[in-house]
């Protein structure tokens, strides 16, 4: 079950979401297949956000080498998603750098950081 708030969407069943996780949640961004730009400058910005830097700042590594956007962009969002499929959540996580992104097929990115070691 998700909650829907201002700043998005926070998933209940979303395991790193919990206190007990190695991540910590630190930008979030909602992709529109319809609306300006691509996937790839949505993840960008997202990770961009999540640095505190400017999208053009995200350079090294270069996004292609760490995940293939185009499939997810046809998987989730392409011209074969059919009104049933679109019922149907789907995530994709990969690593970038230090971050943990999930591109998730109702159109929301969540970029991800580990969390500090609690200290004993």
């Amino acid at each position: 079950m998700s909650e829907r708030s201002d700043d998005g969407i926070m998933d209940a069943d979303d395991p790193t979401g919990g206190a007990d996780t190695p991540y910590t949640q630190v930008a979030q961004r909602h992709y529109e297949p319809d609306g300006h730009g691509g996937l790839t400058t949505a993840i960008v910005h997202a990770i961009a956000e999540a640095e505190g830097v400017s999208p053009s700042e995200v350079k090294s590594p270069p996004l292609y080498e760490s995940v293939d956007v185009p499939a997810i962009e046809d998987a989730f969002f392409g011209p074969d998603v059919s009104e049933e499929s679109l019922q149907v959540t789907g995530t994709v996580e990969f690593q970038y750098t230090d971050y943990l992104v999930k591109v998730r097929s109702d159109g929301w990115i969540q970029i991800y950081e580990p969390s500090e070691p609690e200290q004993v």
